[in-house]
This record gives structure tokens, sequence and C-alpha cells, in this order.
């Protein structure tokens, strides 16, 4: 009983030391740390001033104002943990430091009794490694460059130095719609860091970032004797307007912290409380494990983005900045009048492809020109560097050696800092004619024999007598017209208009027999059609829809004209309807866009033309 009862006297001394403990170090003052990187620039470039506090009542702090110098905050972050008990705080701003004139800043420092924080700024053209004085020993204004020749930013750890996020860049003086190569690099403790809860983000709205892949490569690293697994992503970033700016990249994680027991031995060398904090209570109290979401910031980088010049400017730019290189072909060199052919122009280099544009050719004489597609190759996986292709059907409508113009892509190239136009060369194509839609075309009519000139004979010249002389005498009375021989003339004329008539009548019954027939083929054919009009019209397929549109009016106006279907083309129409076959003429042209360029159509044009064909069949049908 007496050991039971020292034993419990002893917990209950250490656990009102614990407390005691616990009570003093939470009257304890917030400690404040500051740091300035780098500590020597040149004008024009900005530093980092990171301010953090620590503890039970932390709380950020301003910087103080200097003459000559512009605080801008550009990240904050804030972290709460709980261990034995203890709730502690560390918040910490990161502030943009941007000089407006050369010299030597002393910043004074916030926490009591430390030490003022120094700033050199140089010249905008010194360099920042052959400075001296207090600034010497601080990190160099120009980052060392990595294996890839970007330059690696600062590694700027958490404020519980379990992860970092580093930029790497080749420069930091851009133009907008410049895009350069950029690497980003996740530092995570190995063991401590549970997750990454998403991909890197862009933390600003100057810039844009392409897409970064969900599988980034892996590495190890050591940095200050503790292991880190770094994930590595390549991206492209551009810059979308001009000014001072400065750009952040977030990543959010878990970072999951262990909060062990120190060794009783060294606190007290009584191997009871040795036995009491290794009770099992104990360590699953105070030793378990934690979880904590935070985000991890990446040291502010700073830009100066240039507006591009309005001098020099060609009509042709279309906002591509970049080195590119461009080339044209065609898919034949050789066709036949009224067959497709597929002009492409090729654009090749480094830059931002989403502003690489080409209208390619527009209208031209004996040509029949449709909207030309786009479609990119990446050759990285930032999608910086590759080739993006402009393809666009055209149509030779005249036979014999035909010609396309050279196009013109201009550009900005930033090295040069002037715009560049490329021009590509023209191309020839042989085009045979069409064959004959109607072998009557090329037939003459022969001359009948009766009008018909002997050869040899003179041809008559002046006016005709009325009646030839005659000799001849006539030996009876009888008028002329009541002879036998003359009457047979109105008698075979009766007759002959009698069979005209008949003949007449019966041929406008097969005609229209034969307008019956083919209106009733044309009603079976549009019967067949109209399923694929609505089918195509539900599914969004442009090409089947124009078609079996096209098809079914070719019918109803091929069997109204008493022409053939293939002579229905958009020509006839006009030529017949004019401005009532306006709607007509446009339907016929969209189809052959939508079989020759691919021509999508959203859901609500679709709708808009099925209305009209179902109202087009409907009154030409009915016509």
């Amino acid at each position: 009983m007496n050991t039971n009862a020292t034993r419990i006297h002893r917990l209950l001394v250490v656990m009102l030391t614990g407390l005691l403990l616990s009570s003093l170090a939470a009257a304890a003052e917030p400690a404040i740390t500051e740091r300035i990187e780098p500590a020597q620039i040149a004008l024009g470039n900005s530093a980092q001033l990171t301010i953090a506090t620590s503890g039970d009542a932390a709380t950020s702090i301003a910087p103080p104002l200097i003459a000559g110098l512009e605080f801008v905050a550009v990240g904050q972050s804030s972290q709460i943990q709980i261990i034995n008990g203890r709730t502690s705080s560390t918040q910490s701003v990161v502030y943009q430091v941007i000089p407006q004139r050369v010299g030597l800043y002393s910043i004074p420092g916030i926490a009591p009794g430390s030490q003022p924080l120094v700033l050199r700024v140089l010249p905008g053209n010194s360099s920042a490694a052959t400075a001296t004085g207090p600034a010497q020993s601080a990190v160099s204004a120009l980052p060392p460059l990595t294996a890839s020749g970007l330059m690696a930013g600062a590694t700027r750890m958490s404020a519980d130095n379990t992860a970092f996020v580093r930029l790497s860049l080749p420069k930091h003086q851009l133009y907008v719609g410049e895009s350069v190569p950029l690497q980003i690099q996740v530092g995570m403790r190995a063991g401590l860091v549970a997750s990454l809860n998403g991909l890197p983000t862009l933390n600003g709205d100057a810039f844009t970032l392409s897409p970064l892949s969900a599988q980034p490569a892996q590495s190890e690293e050591i940095i200050g004797g503790k292991p880190f697994t770094v994930l590595t992503w390549r991206s492209a970033l551009t810059a979308v307007k001009p000014g001072a700016l400065s750009l952040t990249i977030e990543t959010p994680l878990t970072v999951r912290m262990q909060a062990s027991m120190p060794d009783p031995q060294t606190l007290l060398a009584d191997s009871d409380f040795g036995d009491v904090f290794n009770d099992p209570f104990f360590k699953n109290y105070f030793g378990a494990a934690t979880e904590k979401d935070l985000t991890v910031a990446s040291a502010p980088a700073a830009f100066t983005v240039l507006a591009l010049p309005a001098q020099g400017r060609p009509a042709s730019f279309s906002g591509a900045v970049g080195k590119f290189k461009v080339s044209s072909e065609l898919s034949a060199d050789a066709a036949t009048a009224g067959d497709p052919l597929t002009l492409k122009l090729h654009v090749t280099g480094t830059g931002d492809f989403d502003r690489v544009n080409s209208a390619m050719l527009g209208r031209l004489d004996h040509w029949k020109t449709y909207q030309p597609t786009a479609s990119f190759t990446s050759a990285d996986n930032a999608g910086y560097r590759g080739e993006k292709s402009f393809e666009q059907p055209v149509i030779a409508e005249q036979s014999g050696t035909q010609t396309l113009p050279g196009m013109t892509f201009s550009y900005f190239d930033p090295e040069t800092r002037r715009y560049e136009s490329a021009q590509t060369p023209l191309l020839s194509v042989s085009v045979a004619p069409a064959p004959a839609s109607s072998s009557l075309a090329n037939t003459a009519l022969p001359i009948p024999a009766a009008i018909a000139t002997p050869p040899g004979a003179a041809t008559p010249v002046g006016l005709r007598a009325d009646h030839a002389y005659s000799n001849a005498s006539s030996t009876s009375l009888v008028p002329l017209y009541f002879q036998p021989r003359p009457l047979a003339i109105p008698s075979a004329l009766t007759l002959a208009f009698a069979g005209t008539w008949l003949w007449m009548r019966r041929r406008d019954q097969r005609l229209i027999d034969h307008e019956k027939t083919h209106s009733l083929e044309a009603s079976r054919d549009i019967a067949t059609l109209l399923p694929q009009i609505e089918r195509a019209a539900s599914t969004g397929d442009a090409a089947l829809f124009f078609y079996s549109a096209r098809a079914a009016l070719q019918r109803v106006l091929a069997a109204r004209w008493h022409v053939p279907a293939s002579r229905i083309t958009p020509e006839e129409i006009d030529m017949r309807l004019g401005a009532e076959g306006k709607e007509l003429y446009q339907l016929f042209s969209l189809a052959d866009e939508a079989t020759y360029s691919g021509r999508r159509l959203d859901h609500v044009e679709f709708q808009k033309w099925a209305r009209r064909v179902r109202r087009e069949l409907n009154e030409r049908a009915s016509a």
C-alpha cells in the first residue's frame, strides 16, 4: 500500500510540474525573426523581407517606413500547433522591397535588441558580385544557373522547415506575350510531409502558366543535413500585361508532426519517474502524431514586363512573340477542276503558341477557299517548343496551271527587339479539265438539205419574184380548191392537226404521269433522308446533317424544275430564285464547308438549321 501511494504521489508531482512549465512558457513573449534576401541588388530589381512571429500570441508586424524603399506585401502564412497540451502559433509575412534610388539602406530591427538589416542598392548597370561592405556576405542578386540553363531561385523553407517551393527562370525581363520556360520544384521533408494536396498554382493575374503534369519528376536532395524529396515540374510562363510585377507559386501540403516525450533520465534521475513516463498512457497522449494543412509559397520573383512597341508593327501581326520559322505545302501537285486540295502552313519555333494564328488565304480568283483548322504538336513537356500546323481546303475552279500566293507570318522577336515577317513561296498546281456533263454541248447540228446551197451554185442577189412566169394552161372551169388534188391538202392538214392534238394530249398525260412518278420517288427519298437529318441534328454530326438536307432539297427542286438532281447547285438556285433562294444558297454552301473543312455547329445552330430545312421542304414540296 505504501509503495502504491508513493507512486501516485510522484505522478501527481510530475503532472503539477508539467502544468507549471506550460504556464511559464505561455507567459513568454512572442519571438520575432526577420531576414532580407538578397542583401545586395541592382536598381530595378527587388529584395524579399520576411517577418515571422512565433509564440502563443503571434501577430503580424508591419515593416517600418523608410524613405526610398517601398514595401509591398506579397504573401502570408500562419500555423497553429498543439503539442503536449500547449498551443503555439507562427505567422509569417513576406514583403517585396522595391528601391526607388541607389544607396545603402538600414532597416531597423523589430525585435528588442536585434541588429538592423542592411540593403545595398547599386546602379542598374552594376554587378552585385563586385560590391563590398556589410552586404558582402548576403545572397548574390543573380542566382546561380542550374543544369537546365535556368536561374535557380532562393530556397525558401516553410516556418517549420518541412517543405519549400523553388522557381528557376532564364530571365526576369519580358515582353507582353513572351513565353519563357519555368521550372517549379517542391521539396518535402522525408517522413514529415504526409501528402501533396494539389498541384502548384500561380499567385497573380499578370502571368499565365501552361498546364502542369500530374506526374512530376522526382529526386532526392540534402539541405542542412536533412533529406528532402523534390518534385520537379517544367512549364512555360507568359506575361499578359506590362509593369513592374512579381509572382509566387503556392503548393498545399499536409504535414505530419510527431510529438515525442523527452528522455526521462535527462529530466530526473529517479527511475520511478522513468517508469511513469514510460507508461503507455503518457506515450499515447503526449507522443501522438498530429497533422496540419498548410500552404507553402516560393520566394517572390520580380519581373519587368515591357509593352510591345507600336512602331514597325506589321498589319499581319496577330500577337505571336518568340522565334519562329514557316513553311507551306499542297497535298498534291496535280488535280482536276472541282476536286479539293489541302493547303498546309507549318509554324515551328519557341514561344507562346496560343498566340500563333493565321487566317491563311482569303478570296482568290479561280479558287474556292474555306476556313482553316489548326493543331499543335509540342516538342517538350512545357509546350514552349513545338510546331503549329494550319490546314485549309481549297478547290481550283479552272483548268491549267494555277498558282497559290505565298503567305506572310509576322511575329515579334524579343532577342532582336523588333518585328519579323516570314514569307512562304508561291505554290503551283496542274489542274486538268473536269469531265463534260453533256455530249450535246460539243455536237454540231446538221444543216437541212432543203436550205443548203449546192456546190458551185451562185448565191442569189436581190428580191425574188412573187409569181414565177409559166406557159401552162387549164382545161377545167372547176375552181382549183374544189379539185381532188388540192382538196387533199386541207384534208391532210386536218388529219395532221387531229393527230398532233391527240399526240400532245398523250404527251401531256405521260409528262403528268412522269412527274407523279418523280414526285413519288422524291417523296420516298425524302422520307428516307428525314430520319438521317433528325439523327444528325441530335448527335451534332454537321457533315451528315448538311449532306442529307442538301440531298432532300435537291430531290424536291429536281422534281419541280424537271431537271436531274445533280443540276441543283448553289449557282442554279441563285439563277432561278434570286433573293428568294438566299437561305437555300447558304445551306448548300454550308454543306460544302462541312464536307471539306470539317465545320462544327453548336446545339443552337443545329436547331435553327433543322427548322429551316423542315420549312423549306414543306414549302418546296407543296409549291
